[in-house]
């Protein structure tokens, strides 16, 4: 049964980046204390901290430290140490169990795991699959480890396949869309549902409502209450999905807050870092609705486009403090409505 943290007490983050950042806001906003762990000494979230540890992490003291300062323990991205998770899971309050974060790690894991709940995914080798045909393109991806389009690649021929890869055939996509639900004490809510557009393999923008079909809408949120219930998890966890010949086809898992639900900042009644703070700490989350909003993201290259954008029309402007360098996610601004806007910041 999950604990019941109510405000006062602390909230350990282990990891102090843009997603620990705006987490670490809205736990401040509700009266929480933060601890936070990151190896990087200046990382974005560390102002917001009550409690900083410097730390890489998979060193177990000091994550056990977070831990014994933390009345409830959350991560903000898939990369850390799940051996060390599964120790410390067993004495302390972590409410996104290690299973959860050791499926969604290796991308040929979750492929297995949506399957054996029937939910569709692209066709996919292992690397090693003595029964591998390469008979189009397919998308070669490392088995951990890879986010924005990195560690990936497009091979034609069974020549080219690397040690420890996936090989995905490549889809005709009609759409990318992402459901960001959140698991309370009582129920599954659905935070929203996302389209979005990559650019280089980067988020570049994301609209709500999604402009897919009802029944594509309702089969994507059918997938993702199935994972939920298919995992020991409280919190906000995200499923991304393929639209391809109006087929909704899973791509992968985050067990987290998620890059496209920074668009709930505006959005909707409730933000999914206020969601997620609810859920994690044992309080009832409820319904969530959303209005129609555009998220673009910003790369270092386009900070200043984006600064004297507001001078000229009105937009929710979120910078992370963080250094701009080419393709680095640095701030994200939404727009109320659907807003394209010209291409002359790239």
């Amino acid at each position: 049964m999950i604990k019941t943290i109510l405000p006062k007490s602390t909230i350990g983050i282990i990891g102090g980046g843009q997603l620990g950042r705006m987490l670490a806001m809205s736990a401040k906003e509700m009266g929480y204390k933060i601890a936070i762990l990151d190896p990087g000494e200046d990382c974005c979230a560390r102002k917001f901290a009550d409690v900083f540890i410097h730390s890489a992490f998979n060193d177990f003291k000091n994550v056990e430290e977070l831990c014994k300062l933390s009345d409830v323990i959350t991560f903000e991205f898939e990369n850390i140490d799940v051996e060390v998770l599964k120790i410390l899971e067993k004495k302390y309050n972590f409410v996104q169990s290690a299973k959860s974060l050791e499926i969604s790690q290796n991308r040929l894991s979750e492929k297995e795991f949506a399957r054996s709940l029937d939910i569709p995914t692209v066709k996919y080798y292992k690397y090693n699959d003595e029964n591998i045909v390469i008979d189009s393109t397919y998308l070669m991806k490392t088995l951990r480890f890879g986010y924005d389009g990195k560690g990936q690649k497009k091979i034609n021929s069974i020549e080219e396949i690397e040690e420890d890869t996936i090989l995905e055939k490549l889809l005709d996509l009609d759409k990318e869309i992402s459901v960001v639900a959140v698991k309370d004490r009582e129920n599954i809510e659905i935070v929203a549902v996302v389209e979005n557009e990559h650019r280089e393999n980067i988020l570049f923008r994301s609209n709500i409502p999604a402009n897919i079909t009802k029944e594509q809408n309702n089969k994507a949120i059918e997938y993702t209450k199935r994972i939920l219930d298919n995992f020991d998890y409280y919190g906000v966890l995200t499923v991304e999905f393929f639209i391809s010949d109006g087929e909704v086809i899973f791509n992968e898992i985050a067990p987290r807050v998620h890059n496209s639900g920074h668009i709930t900042m505006q959005s909707a009644n409730k933000s999914q870092f206020r969601a997620h703070i609810e859920a994690i700490c044992g309080l009832k989350v409820g319904e969530i609705y959303n209005k129609e909003t555009t998220l673009y993201n910003i790369l270092g290259q386009n900070e200043e486009y984006f600064i004297n954008l507001i001078t000229k029309r009105q937009g929710f402007l979120h910078l992370y403090e963080k250094e701009a360098r080419h393709n680095r996610k640095i701030g994200h601004i939404n727009f109320e409505g659907t807003v394209y806007l010209e291409d002359d910041f790239e």
